[in-house]
């Protein structure tokens, strides 16, 4: 009777302990079962760009994020009437890929759920390509010019996050900051002789930014 009653207690010591493991893994004060987060933006302000960003819990009030982003448009215009230049129309595209490192200290919650400030670094280069369809009889159609564009800024992102189970995503947020723009291009000037040549031109500015933040993705 002995030996029974010490093997139900020792069954009941493993039994409890495995419970509390579990409990622990669960509702301890750093949650380990959602620790990465990937979502996709959905374009509200720009429909031709993708957006990809992960997540990396670091402790229960703090995650690494870093955001890649591709943007693509092209614009094909023919003219109803030929013009009396010859031309017919233009071919414009545009692409360009981005990087943003992030950093998200949790107000409320416990991460990756809950009341956050972001600030971001966001780095992007790209380049836009301009072509004339047409031209005069006998005259070689104009070759296409390019610009190189890049962008470096910061932003401070004010969020929440929602996880829904088994780890359906949504992010919400409102963002402020500002980026500076260069533009680089080559133009057709009047040369010291009298002709002409093609000069590179740079252009750059600071401008304010604002950003409306709608992600939907999976935590795991």
């Amino acid at each position: 009777m002995v030996a029974m009653k010490w093997k139900l207690g020792v069954s009941w010591v493993f039994v409890s302990a495995a419970a509390f493991a579990q409990e622990g893994v669960t509702t301890g004060s750093f949650p380990v079962e959602r620790r990465n987060v990937v979502t996709v933006s959905v374009p509200l302000n720009n429909l031709s760009q993708l957006s990809l960003e992960g997540e990396r819990v670091m402790g229960e009030r703090f995650s690494l994020g870093l955001g890649v982003s591709a943007t693509f448009n092209h614009e094909r215009t023919r003219f109803e009437e030929e013009e009396i230049s010859g031309r017919e129309g233009y071919n414009r595209s545009f692409y360009q890929f981005g990087l943003a490192p992030s950093a998200r200290f949790y107000l409320t919650g416990r991460a990756p759920e809950g009341l956050w400030l972001s600030p971001r670094l966001e780095v992007a280069v790209g380049r836009s390509t301009n072509g004339t369809v047409g031209s005069l009889l006998g005259s070689p159609e104009p070759e296409d010019t390019h610009a190189d564009n890049w962008s470096v800024g910061g932003m401070a992102v004010l969020g929440y996050t929602v996880v829904v189970d088994p780890g359906f995503t949504v992010q919400g947020g409102v963002g402020f900051g500002a980026r500076r723009d260069a533009l680089a291009y080559d133009t057709v000037r009047l040369g010291s002789g009298g002709g002409t040549e093609w000069v590179r031109v740079h252009q750059s500015s600071w401008n304010l930014t604002q950003r409306i933040l709608l992600n939907l993705g999976w935590a795991f």
